[in-house]
């Protein structure tokens, strides 16, 4: 004692001599006491002891020794009183306000009972009760003196420890209703206000304690539940929070100490029954998982802190689920709490977060208990009870029971988890993270399987990969460091190359480390593990340290070389929504260069279409509901397709994959008429925008890469081009102009990439033009402009723009049609050619468009001229089916195409159809519109030099069933009638066999324009006529009458004179008595009916 008393030096250097002094002494004289077995000398030695007391001052902290010497002494004596008279002693020796001397009373009057219990707790509850009437003090201390509350405090302190030790010292045979009535009467609640920080550690202690002596009652066999377990684990929650009133200079050191003491008490409490309920556990975790975000000092506190919270995860884990299955449940939800730690940007925490994962697997593989060895372990930290388990470490239920199954830890999205780990930029994260992958693996060989994976996966491969990943750890453990490279330095190739040409070594650089980490995990995961990894990449591609970034992406597509041949169509969607979202939450350049080389190698290593059609989503909806010009970092999208037009596998796929697109056609709203799309839903049109972002990308960006890509493909990119500009004006007609900038955009982007200006200045000037005419002349001009600069185009060009005329959208045929109308006449070089697009083009012409039919027919009209005497026939015959076509306009060209046609055609191709013709075309000649009759009259005529063939008596016949009709459109009110009309009149004249018509036709009143002139025609005209056969006249004459009714007037003027004329010259009464009649009546009709007649 003389030697404790006198403090030697190396009690001064290291606190701990101190406790080790006063356990030492403890057990000596414990052991003495038991020895010497006299009940007198026991009690002589507690007299000696109790004079003690005066050799030291109420607040020397050496006094805690003398109540422990005391409080041991007492359990051997049997004399109550004498034990009553020395517990008041040693209360009234004891300064509560020293935190060494509370403790030393405490731990005193927890030995004493040990041997009478019943006393201890008479005396505590004295104390409490004369605590209680402090409370009113406590109250009015607010108002005046801090001392006051501070006081309180220590009673309330020392007095919960004492409540503490005393249950941890009792007999744990009786222990079990003194504990219940404590905790029952919630006599606890009671210490919960105390503020200073050691009084809160005080309270917490003896609520550990307690827990401590339920545990140590339940080793030797006397298990009981604690009580409202959980109200105390909330009493310790509340006591650890910081307290915003208390202003101590070293209050964050004393906070800590409190949340250290707490964390301890915490992993008590869920050690024992009764079992964890999930609300209390989530409780426990969300105040409690904070700390690893705490900062590094000071050193020795927060360490010991977090000790204590990594052995709190491993009792939540080790006395939480019955089963397997509920264990790796508690598992997984530890761990992913653990993630914002081991993934954090400081690299305290990220050390911290994987120490505890790997604790906590520790504990895990501990509870499975069928590892392969230890692959590898920090110290273990755990208390003695937790290891052994306590009295749920073992139990009888079958080990299929017992064991969860492999796919209950997700290992892939686990070890994705991790992955980043093993490549961060701190040596002993990197360490343990390889740890971690390794155990779990070591975890998961161990575990039953479910009958669907478990073929899939290679046990030897398996165990040789895990032996490689545990050679890995033996090394890094011996290693003291590893040399730090960036992972930028080393493409996938290289990677792989590395894996499997270089032995692993005893020194090794991290890079090489890390690639062996991949190879190995590469073959340990299943099939089904492999897909939920690459679900799960977005995080670790992500990650706040670049260079784990760049590890795990690189670390992602060897998985995808290796094993994307495993990957479903549905795995390759859902991986590639991942690696879109890592790439639109990366700013920078060259972290998001290596997400978009992982989205390559993903489209080309597995379905390109799968890739190409999220890519091309995911850009639609960006473009329909973002301003992609304003994004941050730049649209990655647009990126990934820069990437795709660089690659020199996936450039062509690529491109032929937006072409198809583009020729895809929109589905029809309207089934009644074939073609007719009333609108795109809003859907289709976002895809279609993207689409055509994507050509514009890939012909702005591709380089020389896309460039070859385009000029191979060029036909099909110039015919989806000409395409969709004939549908897109068809949306524009209707006032929907944004796609068809967007395609005139990357039309233009074509133009420039294959070096076609002028097609580009085509475009530039016509392009918005929304007429139909006009683009349909816009396409034509691109055509041309594209056979002149590529002739040798010109032919696969033709053959995709056929195919299209069967499209179902009208526009894109009508396109088409324009298109094939101008390249058809290029195409002299081409035979072959030629003869299918006159085929086609002849079957299209009953095309429900009738811009189709017309142009199909402009088409045919166009063939070549060393050529269309081959197909004269067939193009005669389509104009001869046209000239009665519904639509007018159709008419219109069938007419204007015949006059061009006859300019080539031989007799013996036209005398067959001829009358034909002759007939079709004097219903066209009363048409209302001046452009037809005009052309009407002039083919008329043109065919005047078919006349003198085996059609020429039914020839004459047509001339002089016209005859009335071209003389009254001599003078009709449209010049370009008037002048065909004497053209076809002079034409038709030598075949008519009249007398002194010719001559008629040289005077100057024929071709002259005023109406004197042209009566004065008709009178001579009509003398020379009259003298023809009376049948001649006859129908000279019905047709002229009517003409009365014609919706001209100026052709119903002609008509009168006509009929004047020709009665006037008449001489046969008999024949003119009918007609006059008729026309005088007809003729007075009209006047009462119009001013004008």
């Amino acid at each position: 004692m003389k030697a404790y008393i006198s403090d030697p030096e190396d009690l001064k250097q290291d606190s701990t001599y101190q406790e080790i002094w006063d356990n030492m002494i403890i057990n000596f004289l414990a052991e003495s006491l038991d020895v010497v077995n006299d009940n007198v000398w026991v009690i002589s030695l507690g007299d000696a002891f109790a004079r003690q007391y005066d050799l030291y001052a109420t607040s020397d902290g050496h006094s805690a020794l003398l109540h422990r010497c005391l409080g041991m002494l007492l359990q051997k004596v049997d004399d109550r009183i004498y034990v009553r008279e020395k517990i008041d002693l040693m209360c009234r020796h004891s300064s509560m306000s020293i935190p060494v001397n509370r403790l030393g009373l405490a731990q005193g009057i927890g030995l004493v009972a040990a041997s009478h219990l019943d006393t201890v707790l008479e005396k505590l509850k004295n104390i409490l009760e004369n605590a209680g009437q402090s409370a009113l003090q406590r109250f009015l201390s607010f108002f005046s003196f801090r001392e006051k509350v501070e006081d309180v405090d220590d009673t309330y302190a020392a007095l919960a420890l004492m409540y503490g030790y005393a249950a941890r010292y009792a007999p744990s045979t009786v222990i079990e209703a003194r504990i219940n009535a404590l905790v029952g009467t919630d006599m606890l609640g009671r210490f919960l206000h105390v503020q200073h920080p050691t009084a809160k550690q005080a309270v917490i202690t003896a609520i550990d304690l307690l827990g401590r002596a339920v545990i140590s009652a339940a080793e030797i066999g006397i298990s009981f539940p604690l009580q409202r377990r959980d109200q105390l684990l909330e009493y310790v929650l509340t006591l650890m929070g910081r307290d915003q009133s208390d202003d101590l200079v070293d209050f964050s050191i004393e906070l800590l100490q409190t949340q250290t003491v707490a964390l301890s008490a915490c992993t008590t409490l869920v050690s024992i029954e009764p079992r964890l309920p999930m609300e209390t556990r989530n409780r426990v975790m969300k105040a409690t998982l904070g700390f690893f975000a705490l900062p590094t000092e000071p050193s020795n506190i927060v360490e010991s802190l977090i000790t204590n919270l990594i052995i709190l995860l491993g009792a939540i884990l080790l006395t939480s689920g019955e089963d397997g299955r509920s264990r790796a449940e508690q598992l997984l939800h530890i761990l992913r709490q653990l993630d914002p730690y081991v993934s954090a940007s400081a690299e305290h925490q990220r050390r911290r977060g994987c120490v505890a994962v790997h604790e906590v697997l520790v504990k895990f593989r501990n509870l499975c208990s069928g590892g392969f060895g230890a692959s590898g372990s920090y110290p273990t930290l755990s208390l003695k009870h937790i290891d052994q388990g306590g009295p749920r470490g073992s139990s009888s239920l079958p080990s299929a029971f017992v064991l969860p199954n492999r796919d209950s830890l997700s290992l892939g999205e686990r070890i994705m988890a991790y992955l980043p780990r093993c490549a961060d930029t701190d040596d002993e994260v990197r360490k343990v993270a390889i740890q971690i992958i390794a155990l779990f693996f070591n975890i998961s060989l161990s575990l039953p399987k479910q009958k669907t994976s478990a073929n899939d996966i290679d046990l030897e491969s398996s165990y040789g990969a895990l032996s490689s990943l545990e050679d890995i750890v033996s090394i890094i453990r011996r290693v003291s460091g590893c040399i730090s490279l960036p992972f930028i330095k080393s493409s996938p190739e290289q990677m792989l190359k590395s894996i499997f040409l270089f032995p692993l070594k005893a020194s090794v650089d991290q890079i090489e480390v890390f690639h062996r980490v991949v190879s190995s995990v590469c073959i340990l995961l299943s099939k089904d593990e492999l897909v939920v990894l690459l679900h799960s990449c977005t995080l670790a591609a992500c990650d706040k340290v670049k260079q784990s970034a760049d590890g795990s992406i690189q670390a992602i597509i060897v998985f995808i070389i290796r094993r994307g041949k495993d990957l479903r169509e549905a795995d390759v969607l859902r991986t590639t929504q991942s690696l879109l979202s890592s790439a639109i939450a990366l700013t920078d350049k060259h972290s998001r260069q290596e997400v978009l080389n992982a989205i390559s190698c993903l489209a080309e290593n597995t379905n390109h279409i799968v890739v190409f059609d999220e890519v091309l989503f995911v850009a639609g909806r960006d473009i329909c509901t973002k301003d992609i010009t304003r994004i941050r970092g730049g649209w990655a999208i647009q990126d990934v397709f820069y990437v795709f037009s660089q690659h020199k596998v996936l450039a062509t796929l690529f491109l032929e994959y937006i072409l198809s697109i583009l020729h895809k056609e929109p589905v029809a709203t309207n089934d009644s008429e074939k073609g007719e799309i009333n609108s795109e839903s809003s859907a289709d049109d976002c895809i279609l925008q993207a689409t055509m972002f994507a050509l514009n990308a890939f012909l702005r960006g591709g380089g020389k890469v896309g460039k070859q890509a385009v000029e191979q493909s060029y036909p099909s990119v110039l015919s989806a081009l000409i395409l969709k500009l004939g549908g897109l004006h068809g949306l524009a007609e209707l006032g929907r102009n944004e796609l068809l900038r967007s395609l005139l955009i990357a039309f233009q982007s074509f133009c420039d990439c294959v070096g076609d200006v002028e097609m580009g200045k085509i475009l530039a000037r016509d392009g918005e033009r929304t007429e139909k005419e006009k683009w349909i002349d816009l396409v034509q001009e691109v055509a041309c402009s594209s056979s002149v600069k590529r002739p040798n185009e010109v032919l696969p060009t033709c053959v995709i723009l056929s195919k299209s005329l069967d499209r179902n959208q009208r526009a894109e045929r009508e396109a088409a049609a324009a298109a094939l109308s101008e390249f058809i006449r290029h195409s002299e070089k081409e035979p072959a050619l030629l003869e299918q697009m006159v085929e086609e083009l002849c079957q299209h012409v009953t095309d429900d468009s009738p811009t189709v039919r017309s142009l199909c027919l402009r088409g045919l009209v166009q063939i070549p001229e060393s050529h269309i005497l081959n197909y004269i026939q067939q193009v005669l015959g389509v104009i001869l089916a046209l000239l009665e076509d519904a639509t007018e306009s159709v008419q219109l060209t069938a007419v204007q195409c015949l006059l061009t046609v006859l300019n080539v055609s031989e007799q013996d191709a036209v005398d067959p159809i001829l009358i034909s013709l002759l007939v079709r075309l004097r219903n066209l000649q009363i048409s209302m519109n001046t452009k037809m009759r005009s052309n009407a009259f002039a083919a008329y005529g043109a065919l005047s030099a078919y006349g003198a063939g085996s059609q020429h008596h039914a020839f004459l016949e047509q001339i002089h069933a016209t005859l009335p009709r071209l003389i009254l459109h001599l003078h009709d009110n449209d010049l370009s009638v008037r002048l065909a009309c004497r053209n076809t009149f002079q034409l038709l004249a030598p075949l008519m066999e009249v007398d002194g018509l010719s001559s008629l036709l040289n005077k100057q009143y024929f071709t002259s324009d005023r109406r004197s002139d042209y009566e004065d025609f008709i009178r001579d005209l009509t003398r020379q006529l009259c003298r023809l056969s009376p049948v001649r006249v006859d129908s000279y004459l019905e047709s002229a009458i009517q003409a009365f009714d014609a919706p001209w007037p100026v052709i119903q003027a002609n008509a009168v004179c006509l009929v004047s004329c020709m009665l006037s010259f008449l001489d046969d009464q008999r024949f003119l008595a009918p007609y006059f009649s008729q026309v005088f009546a007809m003729l007075v009709g009209r006047m009462s009916q119009s001013p004008e007649a």
